[in-house]
């Protein structure tokens, strides 16, 4: 649990190495297969050879109304903007979903013309202008971001995040990076500043670390505070609190430290909830328990049988395997985890 939450959240590395893969798959001369016949080729692009980007052949225009069609009502500008403002909706997300629905064989320009089209047969005067402009502009920034070379160990993952956020600023406004980057940057800001605010808290009683924490967020997000916290699983919830308590709950006796989780527990998951944790928790302290019987009846019946043949050696260590763990197939799969850790452990050296 505190390995969680205490791990640095390499945001900056994750999003250009997104944005690096998502690049080359539509950068592709196609979505589809090169030698079936497209039927794009009918329609001009104008996607390099317009400057303000909004002109769009009629191919496009008329095949877009039967791509995008709503199974409701598509959202109107302002809810738009006001949702990407508050966090709800994320911009990006969103045109990923129009590419996706981009006819098969079409490459990254013709998905994009359609993509226009339906924004302007969807929206018209100044919407579909404020649109396209930010579709233009974040074409190009995607473009932008694959000279940024991920692998690069010259920057922290904090200073190379801030190396693409002055890379937006070069593509957008101030309003229109926030409209587009505004949850994501406060998430990246919060991740990186998160691990002061544990240190500094550390000695505070747990109800008013909790308290600060919570503060914490709301200033670290602001106006996305509640898309955040309403889209937060419960076990996330419990989880936190849980890791914000741990000093705490180290310093008590332990019938009053399983008294205060069962009372944290039954707050998140109800009193059935509790009862189907415990059970898991019980069940993983059986485990722990016989792992730690069988790992000493081995170090000692090796330490007592030297000269054994590796043959001999593990023929009887899964004949003790067997006997605590209770079946063939628990010991063989235990038996797999420790090759497993000792792989990883001799790939690390």
């Amino acid at each position: 649990m505190n390995a969680k939450y205490l791990r640095p959240f390499s945001i900056g590395l994750i999003a250009l190495f997104f944005l690096f893969v998502m690049y080359q798959f539509t950068k592709s001369n196609e979505f589809g297969s090169a030698n079936e016949e497209n039927p794009n080729d009918k329609a001009e692009s104008f996607f390099r050879t317009q400057s303000d980007g909004f002109s769009v052949d009629p191919f496009y225009l008329e095949s877009a109304k039967s791509i995008y069609s709503p199974d409701g009502q598509f959202l109107r500008f302002d809810e738009i903007i006001a949702k990407a403002k508050s966090g709800e909706l994320n911009l990006i997300s969103e045109l990923w979903n129009l590419r996706r629905q981009c006819p098969e064989g079409s490459t990254r320009e013709q998905c994009h013309e359609y993509i226009k089209a339906f924004i302007q047969n969807e929206y018209s005067g100044e919407d579909a202008k404020k649109l396209l402009n930010l579709l233009t502009n974040y074409l190009k920034y995607e473009e932008a971001m694959v000279q940024l070379d991920p692998s690069s160990k010259s920057y922290t993952n904090a200073e190379r995040y801030e190396q693409i956020k002055q890379l937006r600023r070069k593509y957008f406004s101030k309003d229109d990076a926030e409209l587009i980057f505004g949850l994501e940057e406060a998430t990246a800001e919060f991740s990186f500043n998160r691990k002061n605010f544990l240190d500094e808290t550390k000695n505070l009683k747990a109800d008013e670390r909790i308290r600060l924490y919570e503060d914490y967020r709301k200033k670290s997000f602001g106006p996305y505070y509640n898309a955040v916290v309403s889209r937060e699983p419960q076990y996330d919830k419990f989880e936190t609190e849980m890791d914000l308590r741990q000093n705490e709950l180290s310093k008590l006796s332990g019938s009053d430290r399983e008294t205060k989780e069962r009372e944290v527990r039954i707050r998140y998951f109800g009193k059935d909830g509790n009862e189907r944790m415990e059970k898991v928790l019980r069940e993983i302290k059986e485990e722990e328990e016989k792992i730690t019987k069988l790992e000493l009846e081995e170090t000692n019946y090796l330490k007592n049988n030297p000269n054994l043949s590796d043959s001999e050696k593990e023929k009887k260590l899964m004949e003790l395997r067997i006997k605590t763990l209770g079946s063939k197939e628990l010991a063989e799969e235990y038996t797999r985890r420790l090759e497993y850790e000792k792989t990883l452990k001799n790939s690390g050296n």
